[in-house]
């Protein structure tokens, strides 16, 4: 299980940064911010499929080696580059320019001294994932508290400005995309609270081996939801276009029963033969603009043909909803229009229209409900 979630983390990973080094190649290499976000992801990918086949590489050290050093070289590396993608993002280029290289500068000693650590760590002992006694081995200790502290610092950054920047942003999907983010980094947190927990609460009862598991797989998930914020405004307006034709589809298909019983009546509305649903996808755009501008021509024409009283007023005391109050009118105007020999005078020919508004969605809303209800009413 281990294994596998790695796997699928680091195939996460490494589509995310196909997805962002194809723009990169075709042109837009100048894009600082695009850069910083393909190479955060590809450190994550690297971190991740290091991390899944560990018996491979041998252990030189006991049971932390510098495969674990690298393993967590690349896990700094990418908050360090998920911290620049927000400096970049979030800045002038002038000023991101000055503060990027401060940050290098300022993180750069984290992993000279991890490093420096690591060497002193192993010329006193073996080194070990936890200790009965953090005093026996100063140097590890100091190592792992560098690590994760820099760990610690580099998330808290990163979910505050993520926090604080999706409350600034108009797009909806930078907004959403930064929210996930901050709550990837968050989650990710989980991870060097248990690592502290193995350094320094294991004489008083801390079981390493039983919580390892739980702050591993924390990890990856926090990843995995930095990936989908990262990567938000890349496939998230494509997601609502999908969702926006999907919506636009059914609406269409809602209308039919109404759009029928009024082509019934008035085949003059319809500029073409009726088809199937089917014959919508071609443009389905025009095809719902279609169907609203002939329902409406059904409806002035049913105004100039029908002989009714009038409608329900709004504040009707039957209590029966507008829309199916508006379905009852036109089923009766169409009954009243194929009983009907002579033509009705014209101040009582008054036919049941509908609030047009001025907005097409809720046009289109209002027109499927008083659909639905015509399509209950007339089972």
């Amino acid at each position: 299980m281990t294994h596998l979630r790695y796997v699928l983390g680091s195939l996460a990973c490494w589509i995310a940064f196909t997805s962002t080094l194809v723009p990169l190649l075709r042109g837009y290499r100048r894009d600082p911010a695009l850069v910083a976000m393909c190479a955060a992801f590809g450190c994550q990918g690297m971190y991740l499929a290091l991390s899944v086949p560990s018996r491979w590489t041998g252990s030189l050290f006991g049971q932390v080696t510098w495969y674990n050093v690298s393993v967590q070289m690349w896990i700094i590396a990418t908050i360090t580059c998920q911290q620049l993608l927000l400096i970049l993002w979030t800045h002038p280029r002038p000023e991101a320019r000055i503060r990027c290289r401060r940050r290098l500068i300022t993180l750069a000693f984290v992993p000279a001294t991890m490093t420096v650590l690591y060497f002193l760590a192993t010329r006193y002992g073996h080194p070990r994932n936890y200790f009965e006694r953090p005093g026996d081995q100063p140097f590890l200790v100091a190592y792992l508290v560098t690590f994760l502290s820099a760990f610690v610092v580099g998330k808290v950054a990163v979910a505050r400005a993520c926090r604080f920047y999706a409350r600034l942003s108009e797009d909806p999907w930078v907004r959403r995309g930064l929210r996930i983010a901050a709550c990837g980094a968050a989650v990710e947190l989980v991870y060097p609270t248990g690592r502290f927990a193995d350094v320094f609460l294991v004489p008083y009862g801390w079981h390493p081996a039983r919580w390892a598991n739980v702050s591993r797989t924390d990890l990856t998930v926090g990843m995995v939801l930095n990936i989908v914020g990262w990567t938000a405004p890349l496939w998230g307006p494509r997601l609502t276009a999908i969702l926006e034709w999907h919506a636009d589809y059914r609406s269409y298909r809602r209308l039919r029963p109404l759009w029928s019983a009024l082509y019934r009546a008035y085949p003059e509305i319809s500029l073409e033969p009726p088809g199937g649903d089917l014959t919508a996808l071609s443009d389905l755009t025009f095809h719902l603009h279609r169907r609203v501008i002939e329902i409406r021509d059904g409806y002035l024409a049913l105004r100039k043909d029908a002989a009714l009283a009038p409608p329900f007023a709004a504040t009707d005391s039957s209590g029966q909803p507008e829309a199916e109050r508006e379905a009852a009118l036109i089923a009766a105007a169409l009954a009243g229009r194929q009983r009907r020999h002579d033509p009705p005078d014209a101040d009582t020919a008054i036919a049941p229209i509908g609030p047009e508004s001025q907005d097409f969605a809720d046009d289109v809303a209002w027109l499927v409900r008083v659909s639905q209800a015509y399509a209950r009413a007339n089972r």
